[in-house]
């Protein structure tokens, strides 16, 4: 039988309304599948006026983003940081934001050629430059700089 797990509505009603007990009133089992990384994704992004929706971003970021991984070993002191981003105005309207696609590696061989010639680089900055360089302008870079 699957574990039990924490009704989404419930959990988002309860941001909005800044319910510091929610936590608490969870059963031992529930509480292992609160997941407050995704709490902040649906806590930032809600459906409603302009104003409305850039306040839960700006929230979002101002109280929650910058501290919750600070606090990982402590899920009650999460709960109570990601109840200070609603302005407690009741139930809101969330939605799920979803990550950018990861574009088609078409730099696969272009990132090969520029790891071999900066092998310090790490792998996102690789992707990044690869995805920003032409197979031209690397051949020349290549010739401007004697390398093989």
């Amino acid at each position: 039988m699957a574990a039990p797990q924490i009704p989404l509505n419930q959990i988002l009603y309860a941001l909005d309304v800044k319910d510091r007990d929610f936590y608490d009133n969870l059963d031992d089992e529930l509480k292992k599948k609160f997941s407050p990384f995704l709490m902040i994704k649906y806590a930032a992004s809600v459906y409603g006026s302009a104003d409305l929706e850039d306040y839960y971003i700006t929230s979002t970021n101002k109280h929650a983003n910058k501290y919750l991984f600070e606090l990982a070993k402590h899920p009650k002191l999460q709960w109570l940081l990601l109840t200070t981003i609603s302005p407690g105005i009741g139930s809101q309207s969330h939605r799920w934001i979803k990550a950018k696609p990861k574009p088609k590696n078409a730099s696969g061989p272009i990132k090969k050629q520029l790891a071999e010639l900066f092998p310090v680089m790490k792998d996102d900055e690789l992707d990044l430059l690869a995805s920003i360089t032409t197979k031209k302008e690397l051949t020349q870079y290549v010739k401007d700089h004697g390398e093989s």
